[in-house]
């Protein structure tokens, strides 16, 4: 809520329990008059209830009168705590309402929480990256105040939630900070996506609270090192970080790394002591005896009923269970954990307490000391380390035989292949362990004698970015893999070394020469097809979407050439292709979607303004969401299926 001061805020707080004794009160009186009109005024149970009532009420109808000396000071007792309890009860009550309804005018009540708060993360600008961090702020439990300045995105998106803690103002204002409480916040991260918002609400964070925990986004690379000078402790680029990691960065001062060694059954007993002082178990990290790498896996547990819930899973799996005991019995139960905490202080008591219990074997250990550790509790976990590297290739089926002639020949190893496809957030990976030319030849002559599986092999490649993909390659030392790179380049291969999965994906995006493309025309209309196979393009599939269920049908097509076109155009001359093409056209109201490839973007650029000249484009690379908004809205046609 906005941060202007308000008179309301001097008025007193009423608690509303205060209603509920006031009510207590009153109960009891009633009770009091109901007993008393039974045993004093010697009535039935109906003529006391009757009695007390009017009398209470003051209204005294006169056709009960006490006439007895202990009869007429009861009725007295009893009209003068009605009126005075009466009148306490009704003012106490319109009190209260007045004060919620100006609480909530005003915003009084959502400014005192904000007072109270602290040791909490004041969260600058809730946009895309914004709002992502505030995801995973939401998912610890943490405790934040949204500063946004765009008061249409706090009154339409933030207020609505009566938990969540929004102020429509600059962030850059000393007096805005200043309400958010950043003299008693543990951090501020900021993710506006102007720097130079971002620098200024640097320097005044740190200009108010020089000890404060700041990270900030950096929309460009050039200005991180300003932002730094800024004073901020971590500068985050979205371009190659996300949601997630700013998150991370923001918990580092909170953030410890723990070695410990348990057996499965200690699973539960070592996380809810984790859970119970407010931590969050980030991830689990297995130290495999000959991995170079842990393996690391990625948990995010805050709630003991996330805990609950996979020890169940355990109980009820033993395979599971099973499995879980060899990888606990490889590494001796040694493993390690990152987890988050609200503060030092609950870091320092789950440290203490996993140490009473015997579970701890230290604290931000490296690869070196959780060695060493292991060593010491008899096991040695040795790595084998191996030259190897990753190399992020360019090149059609018909090039494998070439691309791994080179890796062999100077004795190296193809240790797996990844394959980027779209929609998928990881690479599909398989594994390969090939260091001959015989494995090589032996697999192409069974792609060759098998069309099928070439075709599919050809069509997985056209989709991972129109060739695109990696290998992990080992070789006999570090001068054979600069042999083995220098070659690749030189052939045309090569794209780059060692990238990260967010750069290998950029590099797939920015090439843009696989794109989903959103059509509508008629059934029989080939003029789409034809636009793209005579411009150069591949169709690799068609995919329609039905209203209602929202159900998507596919279907692999994989025209390379006008030749196969012809063949398309010949299966649909069939009568029951036709009519099971018609109801699905009628259904989708003519809307459908080709994934297209095409060895070069300015190929996909020509196909898409020859689309849009047509008028049978309806976009490119759309949403999910999107796609349903644009076949739910368009018109439907009334159609029969016999």
């Amino acid at each position: 809520m906005p941060p202007q001061r308000n008179p309301m805020e001097s008025i007193q707080y009423v608690p509303i329990s205060i209603i509920y004794y006031a009510l207590a009160a009153l109960t009891a009186l009633i009770a009091y008059g109901i007993l008393g009109s039974i045993y004093i005024m010697g009535l039935d149970f109906y003529n006391a209830v009757y009695f007390t009532i009017i009398t209470i009420a003051t209204v005294g109808y006169g056709d009960i009168i006490p006439l007895t000396i202990p009869q007429k000071i009861f009725s007295v007792t009893l009209a003068l705590g009605g009126v005075g309890l009466i009148a306490y009860v009704f003012s106490l009550t319109v009190s209260v309402v007045t004060m919620t309804l100006q609480d909530t005018i005003s915003g009084a009540r959502i400014r005192r929480v904000m007072q109270s708060m602290n040791n909490h993360f004041i969260l600058c600008g809730f946009g895309r990256v914004g709002s992502a961090v505030f995801k995973e702020l939401q998912k610890r439990n943490q405790k934040s105040i949204i500063i946004e300045k765009d008061r249409e995105i706090v009154e339409k998106e933030l207020w609505d939630d009566p938990n969540v803690l929004a102020i429509p103002e600059s962030a850059a204002d000393e007096e805005t900070l200043r309400a958010a409480g950043i003299k008693r916040a543990r951090g501020v991260i900021i993710t506006t996506g102007d720097d130079v918002d971002n620098l200024f609400i640097t320097l005044t964070c740190r200009e108010l609270n020089p000890d404060i925990w700041i990270v900030t986004r950096a929309s460009k690379r050039e200005n991180i090192k300003r932002l730094y000078r800024a004073g901020a402790n971590r500068v985050i680029s979205p371009e190659i970080s996300g949601g997630e990691d700013i998150y991370f960065a923001a918990m580092e001062p909170t953030m410890v790394k723990i070695t410990v060694k348990h057996d499965v059954d200690d699973i539960g007993r070592e996380a809810r002591i984790i859970l119970k002082h407010g931590c969050t178990l980030e991830d689990i990290e297995y130290h495999l005896p000959e991995f170079k790498e842990p393996l690391v896996r990625k948990i995010g547990v805050s709630e003991g009923g996330e805990l609950e819930r996979f020890l169940k899973i355990l109980e009820r799996d033993p395979a599971r269970k099973s499995s879980l005991k060899r990888i606990y019995e490889s590494v001796s139960g040694i493993h390690s954990h990152w987890i988050s905490g609200p503060d030092r202080e609950s870091i320092d008591a789950v440290i203490d307490e996993l140490k009473s219990e015997g579970i701890l074997l230290g604290v931000n250990l490296n690869d070196e000391e959780i060695k060493e550790v292991a060593r010491k509790h008899g096991r040695l976990v040795e790595i084998i380390i191996k030259p190897e590297m990753s190399i992020v290739e360019n090149h059609g089926v018909d090039d494998i035989r070439k691309e791994a002639e080179i890796i062999i020949d100077h004795g190296c190893t193809i240790e797996d292949i990844e394959y980027y496809l779209p929609g998928f957030s990881e690479p599909l990976r398989r594994n390969v362990g090939v260091s001959s030319m015989e494995e090589i030849d032996s697999f192409i002559k069974t792609l060759r004698s098998e069309p099928r599986k070439l075709e599919s092999l050809d069509r997985l490649y056209t989709l991972s970015g129109g060739g695109i993909h990696s290998h992990r390659i080992s070789g006999p030392d570090s001068k054979s893999l600069e042999l083995v790179e220098r070659e690749l380049k030189k052939e045309g291969f090569l794209i780059g070394v060692n990238l990260k999965l967010s750069e290998i994906k950029s590099i797939i995006q920015e090439s843009g020469r696989v794109v989903e493309m959103l059509l509508k025309h008629d059934l029989g209309n080939m003029d789409d097809k034809e636009i793209i196979i005579r411009r150069g393009g591949r169709i690799l599939d068609s995919k329609h979407y039905l209203p209602g269920v929202k159900q998507v049908v596919t279907r692999n097509l994989n025209i390379r050439n006008m030749e196969d076109l012809e063949r398309c155009m010949e299966e649909l001359e069939s009568p029951d292709a036709r009519r099971s093409l018609k109801a699905l056209y009628s259904i989708s109201r003519n809307i459908h979607s080709h994934t297209v490839a095409a060895a070069d973007v300015r190929i996909i650029r020509k196909i898409e303004d020859d689309l849009k000249k047509r008028g049978i484009l309806l976009g490119v690379n759309l949403t999910e969401d999107e796609i349903w908004e644009i076949v739910e809205n368009e018109m439907m046609e009334k159609f029969c299926i016999e």
